[in-house]
């Protein structure tokens, strides 16, 4: 599951859609995995803070949820892969719907 995570993570990061900059849909969704069917959802983010298992940010709508852009708390999710990421920073993250219907953060990186 790690590699996956990272693979997602880095052809993400690569993406041309994230290179065209504010304007354009910064949402990914990914369907399935060997591992079972486990939606993850990409997307942008400002931080702003990171207060334990925390975080709080700004993103853009996130359509597949049916979010407006807001700025929120969200959890990072047990055993989350968490990169070089700072408050003030822009931040790419891969969301995920937990079993409770909650959603939680599974990847956060810097975006570039």
């Amino acid at each position: 599951m790690r590699l996956i995570t990272l693979t997602l993570t880095a052809a993400l990061l690569a993406s041309p859609a994230l290179a065209m900059g504010e304007g354009h849909d910064h949402t990914k969704k990914h369907e399935g995995t060997d591992h079972g069917t486990t939606d993850s959802i990409h997307t942008t983010a400002t931080i702003h803070s990171i207060n334990g298992e925390t975080i709080n940010l700004t993103h853009p709508p996130i359509p597949d949820l049916k979010w407006p852009a807001m700025t929120m708390d969200l959890m990072l999710l047990d055993g989350a892969e968490v990169g070089e990421v700072e408050a003030g920073d822009e931040a790419t993250l891969m969301l995920e719907k937990g079993d409770d219907g909650m959603v939680g953060i599974r990847v956060m990186m810097p975006a570039k």
